[in-house]
């Protein structure tokens, strides 16, 4: 097993040709380890087959992105491919379905409109990459980009009807709730809009904003910073009711049912708390991410960065049961369709299980190795020492210490700079 702890900067470079898919603790926890030290939310991802979005199941069929630059349409059934569409930039933002039409965002910075067929209806560009989940209320489609606006589009052309400009990129999943808009920025605001685009009020934070989703039930909106808190605001003044305090910052979407809300944060832990701010459980999963969740039957579903689905009890946070996958399961909202749960991962895989945990199929996108998390450079990252801890840790800094992996051949490690690494053994022969 490998052990991993943190040091000073130490400038040297090590390459591998480990596949991460199949032997993915010690990669994964140096690149986790990375995101944990970075002080701001990590959503760029480069180009791999990962899917990294939550899936839409509408009439037997579901609908995803992947980083592989696609839009697919899968059999619920079978899990075999549909149809499939194809963008110029790896597709991070989780689709969104209304009057049967398809939208979702790409990182070519445009927001596509697709029909259930898989024919392309229109596009809009903006300039910057779009993670934010669109959101459709009254023919109108609400979404943010990386350029630092909110957009407001006609659903069914997509002429711009408005924009409103912040001071930071927009992740924030958009969500409107008697005819005012929600959503967060890397700003550190938190906003509310008119219909006509117009600023309602803003609440500071110390943190990027809002995060993933945001909810807003009987006249309070609940919402993440990246300051390490949740907070309840009252909807129609923004005025603060109270907030919850965390020791890591929260960096899942939340979900909500009977006043209780669940949500993710970079100390490994799963919350559920009450719509007063009031702990009621908290869960602790095996690394630092967690991601999406969902609600089905009086369980949660909730994907973490240990290559688990977890679900949970949602009254008391007990295990239900675990599967294990070869990725991370970050940054998706389970789907829940006629007994069956879809989820996509890391591993370049959307799953179906069963509700008792058994796999019924596995959906490969078009590339096989996973898409590298990106974190932007305008924070110094701090490196990480690997120890390979496998039959023997070496025990001297510095000294580089081989072995032979089962039948992944020989690799070497000693200090990883941990900046210019990625998702590893990407050019392992017969990849895609």
């Amino acid at each position: 097993m490998a052990h991993y702890v943190s040091d000073e900067d130490v400038g040297q470079t090590t390459s591998f040709n480990v596949e991460k898919s199949t032997f993915g603790n010690i990669e994964a926890e140096v690149e986790l380890m990375r995101v944990r030290e970075h002080k701001h939310p990590v959503a760029g991802t480069g180009l791999g087959g990962t899917v990294a979005t939550s899936p839409i199941v509408h009439k037997g069929i579901v609908y995803f992105g992947a980083c592989d630059k696609n839009f697919y349409a899968v059999d619920a059934e079978t899990g075999e491919e549909v149809w499939r569409f194809s963008t110029n930039g790896p597709i991070n933002a989780s689709p969104t379905l209304a009057d049967d039409i398809l939208y979702f965002g790409s990182y070519d910075n445009n927001l596509y409109a697709l029909d259930l067929n898989g024919k392309h209806l229109w596009r809009f560009k903006t300039n910057g990459k779009i993670f934010s989940k669109a959101f459709v209320h009254k023919g109108v489609v609400y979404f943010g980009s990386w350029d630092k606006n909110l957009y407001a589009l006609d659903a069914r052309t997509g002429k711009e009807f408005w924009r409103f400009a912040t001071n930071g990129e927009i992740l924030s999943w958009p969500v409107v709730y008697n005819d005012t808009i929600y959503f967060g920025s890397n700003d550190h605001n938190f906003y509310a809009l008119n219909l006509d685009g117009t600023l309602k009020w803003k609440f500071s934070t110390k943190g990027e904003a809002g995060l993933f989703n945001n909810v807003a039930p009987d006249g309070v909106v609940y919402f993440s910073s990246f300051d390490c808190n949740i907070y309840a605001v009252k909807a129609e003044t923004g005025e603060l009711i109270w907030k919850f305090t965390i020791t890591e910052p929260p960096n899942t979407a939340m979900c909500f049912q009977d006043n209780i809300l669940y949500f993710g944060s970079r100390n490994c832990n799963i919350y559920a708390i009450t719509t007063k701010g009031e702990l009621v459980w908290k869960f602790k999963t095996g690394n630092v991410l967690a991601g999406g969740c969902s609600i089905f039957g009086g369980v949660v579903y909730f994907g973490g960065s240990d290559n688990i689905l977890y679900a949970l009890d949602k009254r008391t946070g007990n295990v239900v049961w675990k599967f294990k996958t070869n990725g991370y399961v970050a940054h998706t909202n389970p789907a829940i369709y006629n007994n069956r749960v879809y989820f996509g991962c890391w591993d370049c895989n959307l799953y179906c299980i069963t509700m008792d945990a058994e796999l019924v199929w596995k959906f490969h996108t078009s590339l096989s190795y996973p898409a590298p998390l990106i974190i932007e450079s305008h924070e110094t990252e701090r490196s990480v020492e690997t120890v390979w801890k496998l039959e023997k840790e070496a025990e001297r800094k510095g000294k580089v210490e081989e072995a032979d992996i089962a039948d992944y051949g020989e690799f070497k490690g000693t200090y990883i700079d941990t900046s210019k690494t990625d998702y590893l053994g990407r050019k392992k022969k017969g990849y895609k």
